[in-house]
């Protein structure tokens, strides 16, 4: 019982704690997208494009938050290219962190879909690369249309990365080592 209470009274903490003071989560990207990968760097797009059932994910890059999604939204970032390995972290502290690794190739573009399923007492969170070709090109283009890009805000981002430090270096580590399993990014996910 104390197990289940924790878990849903966490949530609710979190965002007191984090959210008090003038800082958002994120505010809606204004503009077009800009264009890219730069020189060197590899573009990856993170959507969560579902309406049911609701969900907060954020993704991380061993401590370092990249953004924060809810439903029907979606955001990017430049990254060097190189090995990554990307968490998505639910919001509602039930430890079903997912993770993908891989090598990003300069000059390509990525996109990961989040998904939310069902689940008691909290909704599961995980997320998987979707392929250059096939269904999963037609996604791609769906995903980012149906939904709103947006972009951290850099004071709350600085709160989280803070507050969950410890904790995601040590998520990250499980997954580097193996002891935690991983979704592989391969060379079919870039485009």
């Amino acid at each position: 019982m104390a197990s289940l209470l924790r878990r849903l009274l966490l949530p609710l903490v979190l965002l007191l704690s984090l959210g008090s003071g003038c800082a958002t989560v994120y505010h809606f990207a204004e503009g077009p997208v800009a264009p890219g990968p730069a020189e060197g760097s590899a573009r990856v797009y993170f959507a969560l494009p579902q309406g049911y059932p609701q969900g907060v994910a954020y993704i991380v890059e061993e401590t370092k938050l990249l953004g924060v999604l809810q439903n029907k939204m979606y955001f990017y970032v430049d990254v060097p290219a190189g090995e990554h390995q990307f968490m998505v972290i639910a919001f509602n502290g039930s430890g079903m962190d997912e993770a993908v690794r891989g090598t990003l190739d300069a000059g390509k573009t990525y996109q990961f879909k989040v998904f939310v399923t069902p689940g008691f007492p909290q909704p599961r969170i995980y997320m998987a690369p979707l392929e250059a070709t096939g269904e999963d090109a037609t996604s791609r283009v769906e995903d980012l249309a149906d939904s709103r890009r947006v972009e951290v805000d850099a004071e709350f981002a600085a709160k989280w990365e803070k507050s969950f430090h410890e904790r995601n270096l040590e998520r990250a580590g499980s997954f580097r080592s193996g002891e935690d399993e991983s979704t592989p990014i391969e060379a079919k996910h870039g485009l």
